[in-house]
């Protein structure tokens, strides 16, 4: 593809080389006038616009080597890696930490936090804050791909706190609903969360809520 920053740069010191040529002739024509009777202002006046346009070839030879050095493009060749699905092993409960949502195919001993979480079909919701949000992007691999545009995005689709030694699940304004135990809850506020409940968010699939024992 044709870089247009290059090409502008070298159209620029082609332009500027002329002007500066040109320039040159003109003063030294300027000059000549000098010598001859009544030709002082004559040729003074030509010289001046001689050493502009000399001026301005000079500027724009100037601007084309900025021009040049800015063209350069830089190219990232990090290549795009994406986890596979696992069945999960059993987790392990240490204390509350506050992390991100994510889908974890496997849970190692010691290094997750987990307060509850969510199983789907094809893998596991971690829950491993007392306030954990989820958005599309947390179903991505256990939704499929035709329902996963009816989770939301910009806003939480539901959110699940941990208070109190109590587990509550609130939608306070997705798109298209949550459904618990195949209630709505949206905009109904936070909502009790027990062992065995079942979310659906948007209706696009099921997912049972567990609390480890």
């Amino acid at each position: 593809m044709i870089n247009m920053g290059s090409v502008s740069s070298v159209i620029a010191l082609i332009i500027g080389i002329f002007l500066a040529l040109i320039g040159l002739f003109i003063i030294y024509t300027g000059v000549l006038f000098f010598s001859i009777p009544y030709g002082t202002g004559i040729g003074a006046g030509i010289v001046l616009f001689g050493l502009l346009l000399l001026a301005g070839g000079a500027y724009l030879v100037y601007y084309s080597q900025e021009q040049k050095s800015k063209a350069t493009p830089q190219i990232s060749l990090a290549p795009s890696i994406t986890p596979a699905h696992q069945p999960v092993a059993s987790p392990t409960i240490v204390q509350p930490s506050v992390s991100s949502t994510r889908v974890l195919p496997e849970v190692m001993p010691g290094t997750q936090t987990v307060l509850a979480y969510l199983e789907a079909p094809n893998g596991r919701l971690i829950i491993s804050s007392p306030t954990q949000q989820f958005y599309r992007r947390d179903f991505q691999g256990i939704v499929p791909p035709g329902l996963l545009e009816t989770i939301s995005q910009r806003v939480p689709q539901f959110t699940i706190y941990f208070r109190n030694g109590r587990f509550y699940i609130e939608d306070s304004s997705s798109t298209n609903g949550t459904l618990l135990n195949g209630r709505q809850i949206k905009g109904t506020g936070m909502q009790p969360l027990n062992d065995g409940d079942v979310i659906s968010p948007a209706g696009a699939i099921n997912l049972v809520f567990r609390i480890p024992m």
